[in-house]
């Protein structure tokens, strides 16, 4: 298990037996619960071993887990365009900023997505407050996953993408930074509308910032169709309101009936302005009918011709 130098180490054991169980946790930094607990968390974690032993009026048992904390940084300046607010020739509508609807803090965590180091990121309204090409668009999702595959992600951070497809940390400035040791890495990125993608090959990271454009043809992504094709750009798939792995119109679990519900079941012409998951467009008002409606988009990524078909996000 690999932490960075200031995350909070999350200990836990699953036991089987006849209760009530004790339990004796040893390693070093501050157990925030003491030492005897099921699930632990320890701050001022340090490289080494971490043990565990559990007994009951049978006997006990024991396990360790070896923890490495990692001493270097990271950074790393994706681009990358979402198909919802995109303009066909390089930019992104920030409509969801210029409406005040983009949180301070990120969505992610509230959302059910399980971070990995990073979550409970957030913005200032300063940051919020920039307008022209490096204007806030939404929040996005960085990961970083060790090479080569198959690899659980190793890292998260919470960014903001910029209109020009900028991704930038919360400060709105700076590179993504994550504490983690130079090396290769793919990096993947999450929009929560949108399909991810992640890079086809490790990347070498290091404390310099290493640019990764992801809107551009040439950069190779992992799977088949990761992206979509809009002009001379790439950009992430749009229309993944249930956030899963699939983009759906017709069925079960499709990503169309939730449009029609937020606006109303019964009264398919209203409109509901605000922050939504099913706003696909992104435009700050969320439509099932009429121009500019939220549907479509999903309607046309399936194949129009063929709504029942399904797109399945191509991350590992």
């Amino acid at each position: 298990s690999t932490i960075g130098p200031a995350d909070t180490l999350h200990l836990s054991a699953s036991v089987s037996g006849t209760p009530p169980f004790n339990y004796t946790w040893t390693g070093t930094g501050q157990f925030l619960s003491g030492t005897s607990m099921q699930a632990m968390k320890v701050s001022g974690a340090t490289s080494g071993i971490y043990s565990l032993v559990v007994n009951n009026g049978c006997g006990s048992n024991g396990a360790s887990v070896n923890v490495t904390v990692s001493t270097g940084t990271v950074r790393i300046s994706p681009r990358a365009f979402l198909e919802g607010p995109f303009d066909g020739v390089g930019l992104m509508r920030d409509d969801l900023r210029a409406s005040g609807s983009v949180p301070l803090a990120e969505p992610y965590t509230s959302l059910g997505y399980v971070h990995v180091g990073g979550g409970g990121e957030s913005t200032t309204p300063a940051a919020l407050s920039v307008t022209g090409n490096d204007a806030v668009v939404d929040w996005v999702v960085v990961e970083l996953i060790p090479g080569p595959l198959p690899a659980t992600v190793l890292a998260t951070q919470c960014a903001l993408i910029q209109r020009d497809g900028d991704v930038v940390s919360t400060d709105g400035i700076s590179p993504v930074t994550f504490n983690a040791p130079s090396g290769s890495y793919n990096v993947a990125l999450r929009h929560r509308n949108h399909f991810g993608c992640m890079t086809a090959i490790p990347i070498a990271l290091s404390a310099t910032p290493v640019t990764l454009d992801l809107s551009s043809p040439s950069v190779n992504t992992y799977g088949v169709n990761a992206r979509k094709t809009v002009g001379s750009f790439q950009v992430l798939w749009a229309g993944n309101v249930l956030r899963d792995a699939s983009l759906q119109y017709t069925g079960a679990g499709n990503d169309r009936d939730p449009i029609l519900i937020r606006v109303g079941s019964s009264t398919p012409n209203n409109t509901t302005a605000g922050y939504f998951m099913e706003d696909v467009n992104m435009d700050g008002v969320t439509k099932y009918t009429g121009a500019g409606n939220d549907r479509d988009p999903i309607l046309v990524n399936v194949g129009s011709a063929t709504p029942n078909n399904v797109r399945t996000e191509q991350l590992p």
